[in-house]
């Protein structure tokens, strides 16, 4: 189910570590300098996540073999997942990567090893990133579904060591399409199939 955004991250974070490093070179400049550096760099890696999330919700649409797939496009996006509240990150994307700007340049500024403050907010994107390729994979598979008519869909965790309790009490279970639960905790890789009473 996520083995493409798993891929994007993957080249992401080796984007991004790219990027990140590049910025190293210009934390012995003045607060205004580092401050536009800073913004670059987040404004930057901002348009690269945004591109990698279309086409991973491209991609997630297209593999359910439903619907129209041009149904996907860069206001979907920006709606349905950027802009919108996550209940599991408790935030909405566009609000987080402001923010996530404000805390590196506070701690490049304030912190004692700015080389670490660096790799910490790598850390911190890259844990972000991670989980909006999950949410916009869920998204787009539940747009499909919606898109071409499916009511009811089961629940199906993945059946490792790493599932928690709730997982494992919902896998198997059948929703309304539009009663499905929110997903108990950031990570969480379980995933969604149509349902037919009928199969």
């Amino acid at each position: 189910m996520y083995e493409f955004a798993d891929k994007v991250v993957k080249y992401l974070n080796s984007r991004f570590i790219e990027m990140f490093g590049n910025r190293k070179s210009l934390l012995s400049f003045d607060e205004v300098n580092v401050l536009q550096s800073v913004k670059s760099l987040y404004t930057e890696a901002d348009l690269l996540v945004r591109e990698m999330l279309y086409r991973i919700a491209v991609e997630a649409y297209e593999n359910t073999q439903l619907g129209d797939v041009s149904l996907i496009n860069e206001q979907w996006l920006l709606d349905a997942v950027l802009e919108a509240y996550d209940p599991v990150t408790k935030y909405s994307y566009v609000n987080e990567v402001e923010r996530k700007c404000s805390r590196a340049f506070e701690g490049i500024i304030a912190g004692e090893n700015k080389n670490e403050e660096i790799d910490t907010a790598l850390r911190y994107w890259s844990a972000m990133i991670t989980q909006y390729s999950i949410i916009t994979t869920d998204a787009a598979t539940m747009k499909a579904y919606t898109d071409s008519g499916v009511e009811k869909v089961k629940w199906v965790s993945v059946k490792d060591d790493k599932r928690c309790r709730i997982c494992r009490e919902r896998d198997g279970k059948v929703y309304d399409i539009d009663k499905v639960p929110v997903k108990p905790h950031l990570g969480c890789r379980c995933y969604l199939i149509p349902y037919s009473e009928e199969l």
